[in-house]
């Protein structure tokens, strides 16, 4: 008697094991275990049992391969009650199948309809046709070469022209061009970076100089304003304060285990524009983007955060399109449990040397958040440390220009919080390293000006609500009540506008004018100083304490000067001045690649001072000849690998380092670990 074919479809019926080691299938025919002969009996019970269920082994078959995850009863009896279920719910898979989740309602043999049970949603691994083409990490677009389309199943995908990379470049940069609003161009380049991932950093690097204004500020403050309205898609991870005791949980949710660097806000003081709450997650997304672009991590490297803990922004609780959590800002001591608990996970995810960057925190929690974890993780604040870190690379950078030692020097900074007083912090500390004196002794030439007049030591003694860190730099001196004044009295050599916090713009306040460096005030520096360094640092430009333009022509051209907002280049006696800006993107994304490929344990004040230092260094003559401090933007990925590789350095040099040996070359290294954005080849 001919042996019959094994049915194709009896492996895919779920089996179970019965008390004599044989596997019993879900319509009771019994299937041997591997190696083991099967009766003639047990086949004919099974190609029976396969043709009187055909609708059955159908769906069981699509429930194996995973085409429907839902959770569905399938009837298996004889008569007409077991083929109105098969019916049922095959119109039930097809359903599923044309995504009719909510509407289809099913009918039982009873013709009573039964609500859908619910679907567990599943998804296939990326490997070829229309699904490759979604995927912004690995989709090439026009550039899939003809074998590449064959090979990967995407003929007759996408149109029949193959374009390189360079072309593609072209294509979206004239297609950029055409947008006339920043705000709309973001938006553009954002959509870019969900459908090709390579594509979007390379043309961000190719036109570094014409985007970065878009991807970063000023155009990144308006997005967050809008962020409601232009929320597409979720890049990053959102932790509200509802989520205490389940943070770790939450983490696990991103599928990225090996984080190198993570971007983290509240969004509670975005620059001009105060508290947006969850809209601020613009800021660290655009954070984490200039880490790639600039620095050279891999996007996958580096995460951005939202830490969810309401607003105090009354306009976002009563908008309708406010995407969090509607509810006065939580703070104090439950606010600080959250975040305990978010870095404690953090460190316990991704690990204990993951860079943890905080930013648009307010600056009394930024402060207080960086002495919290600074000890005990690689925490680092840009809107202290990156602004105190720039603001020394442009000091070093122009001290040629001025004249003498950096001892020498008189600074006086106009704006007294915590960013202006780490400001400080950090050119009184390089200045005893360098000339071997104490801190105090490096401290006597930095003055400071709050919106009650010159700091001084009398007003220390007097008032009882003077800040902690004002006291360092309270001089034995007497008293003045304007800029002006104070800048008769010390007659310094640079004159520092870090006006940061909302108290300088309160009526009453000395600092309360926004052209603060008046014309005046300009001419007593140039007075008293051959070269002075004029940086006017406060954000965004109309808080400008002047313009560079101004300072030029009261000063009849003598001044250096240096802006917190990129400057529009003008023409003076004849030559073109292109003031420097004063801008942290010169030094985190260096910095954070020299963390990452030296496995940094700390941030210490000695690695800002190396990258202050090669930051300083990288300015050429043409660029001292415009009117600059710095390289043009264009040259921040090399700057940044130099920076790393400073950084690297010293981290190890330091004990700050948890790499068990000394590379051969540091700053091949950091090139080595740069992300290219060129396309790769796709193998089978």
């Amino acid at each position: 008697r001919p042996r019959r074919a094994r049915p194709r479809d009896d492996r895919d019926v779920p089996s179970r094991p019965d008390a004599r080691g044989r596997a019993v299938d879900g319509r009771g025919a019994a299937r041997f275990l591997p190696k083991t002969r099967r009766g003639a009996a047990t086949r004919d019970a099974t190609a029976m049992a396969t043709r009187r269920d055909g609708v059955a082994r159908a769906v069981a078959r699509a429930v194996r391969s995973r085409a429907m995850c839902g959770a569905m009863t399938v009837t298996r009896g004889a008569g007409e009650a077991g083929r109105e279920d098969a019916r049922g719910t095959t119109r039930a898979f097809r359903a599923t199948a044309r995504g009719e989740r909510d509407e289809v309602e099913l009918e039982d043999a009873r013709g009573e309809s039964a609500t859908r049970r619910p679907m567990v949603p599943w998804t296939r691994q990326v490997v070829s046709g229309v699904e490759l083409l979604r995927s912004g990490k690995y989709n090439k677009g026009m550039s899939f070469t003809r074998d590449e389309r064959d090979r990967l199943n995407l003929r007759g995908l996408l149109p029949p022209a193959v374009f390189d990379q360079s072309v593609q470049v072209e294509r979206v940069i004239e297609r950029l061009r055409r947008v006339t609003n920043d705000v709309e161009k973001h938006a553009w380049l954002a959509s870019l970076y969900e459908r090709n991932e390579r594509l979007f950093y390379r043309v961000v690097k190719d036109h570094l100089e014409e985007l970065l204004p878009i991807l970063s500020a000023p155009t990144v403050w308006q997005v967050c304003a809008e962020f409601g309205l232009m929320y597409r898609r979720p890049r990053g991870l959102y932790i509200s304060i509802k989520d205490r005791g389940s943070v770790y949980r939450l983490l696990k949710n991103w599928p990225v285990r090996d984080v190198k660097a993570i971007v983290l806000t509240d969004g509670q003081r975005v620059t001009g524009l105060g508290d947006l709450g969850v809209q601020g997650m613009g800021t660290a997304v655009g954070k984490s983007t200039l880490f790639t672009a600039l620095g050279g991590l891999d996007p996958a490297d580096v995460l951005p955060i939202c830490i969810d803990v309401g607003t105090d922004n009354q306009a976002l609780l009563e908008d309708k399109f406010y995407i969090g959590l509607r509810q006065k800002r939580t703070g104090g001591e439950e606010y600080d449990d959250l975040l305990d608990e978010v870095v404690y996970g953090l460190k316990r995810r991704f690990g204990p040397r993951v860079l943890l960057c905080f930013e648009e925190f307010s600056n009394k929690n930024a402060k207080r958040l960086l002495d919290r974890y600074n000890s005990n993780s690689v925490a680092y604040c840009d809107d202290l440390q990156g602004i105190a870190a720039t603001t020394l690379a442009a000091i070093i950078s122009a001290l040629p220009q001025m004249g003498g030692s950096l001892r020498e020097q008189r600074f006086l900074f106009a704006g007294a919080g915590e960013t202006g007083a780490h400001t400080a912090d950090l050119l009184a500390t390089y200045i005893s390293q360098q000339h071997g004196i104490s801190l105090p002794e490096a401290r006597e030439n930095i003055y400071f000006i709050d919106r009650k007049g010159l700091v001084t030591r009398d007003r220390a003694q007097r008032e009882d609500d003077l800040e902690i860190h004002k006291l360092p730099y309270a001089h034995d001196m007497e008293g003045a009540a304007s800029v002006r004044e104070s800048v008769e009295l010390i007659k310094p050599t640079a004159l520092i506008g870090v006006r940061r916090h909302r108290f300088s713009f309160f009526e009453g306040s000395v600092l309360k004018d926004e052209k603060l460096f008046t014309e005046d005030v300009l001419r007593a520096m140039a007075k008293h100083s051959e070269k002075p360094l004029i940086m006017a640092l406060s954000r965004p430009s109309a808080l400008h304490e002047c313009t560079a333009k101004e300072a030029y022509e009261a000063t009849n051209g003598k001044c250096i000067f240096v802006g917190g907002c990129k400057s529009t280049p003008f023409e003076y006696d004849g030559r073109e001045i292109a003031p420097s800006e004063c801008s942290t993107e010169y030094v985190f994304p260096g910095l954070g690649l020299g963390l990452t490929i030296a496995e940094g344990t700390r941030v210490r004040d000695s690695l800002l001072m190396e990258a202050a230092e090669v930051v300083a260094n990288s300015a050429t003559p043409d660029d001292i000849a415009r009117g600059a401090v710095f390289p043009r933007k264009r040259h921040i990925p090399d700057v940044s690998a130099r920076v790393a590789a400073r950084v690297a350095g010293k981290a190890f040099a330091s004990g700050l380092s948890a790499l068990p040996g000394k590379p051969m070359d540091w700053l091949r290294l950091a090139k080595s670990w740069m992300f290219d954005p060129t396309y790769r080849p796709y193998t089978p």
